[in-house]
C-alpha cells in the first residue's frame, strides 16, 4: 500500500508540476501560486474540470451508501471494464472519502493533505472492492473513488475517477 501511496504522490506530483508549466506558458499564472500551501486556485478548477468527466476505461458501481453514524459501515465497489463489461479483478481502487459535496472542502487542503487522507480499498476478487467506513456526523459524505486497471499507468486514476454519495444518519 505504502508504493501505491508513493506512486499516487509521484504521478499526481508530475501532473501538477506539468500543469502549472503549461499554465505558465499559456496565461502567465504563477507557478508558486497554484502550488501554495492554502491556495488550489486553478488546481482545484482543474480538478474539477476532470473529476466531473466520466470514467474512460472502466464501470464503476456502489452498493451499500446509507452509513450509521459511529459504526463501521461496509461500502462494496463493483468495477467492470467498458469495452468488455467483465469485472476488473486486479485493479487498484484508491479512494478518499471527505464530509460535504465533491471538492467542498478542495480549497481548505493542499495537495500533500489530499494525498494522505487517501487509501486502497480490499480486492475481493471478481471485481468487487470493500470499502470500511465509520461516519462521525450525520450528512452528506463524498467518496472520491480512483481505479487503476491492470497494465495501465497511475495517471489513469485522473481518468477513472467517480464520485460516490454517501448518506449519514
Amino acid at each position: 500500500m505504502k508504493k501505491i501511496i508513493f506512486g499516487v504522490l509521484s504521478a499526481l506530483g508530475i501532473f501538477v508540476t506539468a500543469s502549472a508549466f503549461a499554465s505558465m506558458s499559456s496565461d502567465n499564472t504563477n507557478m508558486y501560486s497554484m502550488m501554495g500551501s492554502n491556495n488550489m486556485g486553478s488546481m482545484t478548477q482543474m480538478c474539477k474540470t476532470m473529476m466531473n468527466s466520466v470514467p474512460q476505461d472502466v464501470i464503476i458501481k456502489a452498493t451499500g451508501q446509507v452509513a450509521k453514524v459511529g459504526k463501521e459501515s461496509k461500502i462494496t465497489i463493483l468495477v467492470l471494464d467498458k469495452k468488455t463489461n467483465k469485472p476488473l479483478a486486479n485493479a487498484d481502487v484508491i479512494l478518499h472519502i471527505e464530509k460535504g459535496a465533491p471538492m467542498a472542502s478542495m480549497n481548505k487542503m493542499t495537495m500533500m493533505d489530499m494525498m494522505e487522507r487517501m487509501s486502497n480499498a480490499e480486492n475481493m476478487g471478481s471485481g468487487k472492492y470493500l470499502v470500511k467506513f465509520t461516519p462521525t456526523d450525520k450528512g452528506y459524505y463524498t467518496m472520491h473513488t480512483h481505479v487503476i486497471p491492470e497494465g495501465k499507468p497511475m495517471m489513469s486514476m485522473m481518468n477513472n475517477h467517480m464520485d460516490i454519495g454517501i448518506i449519514a444518519k
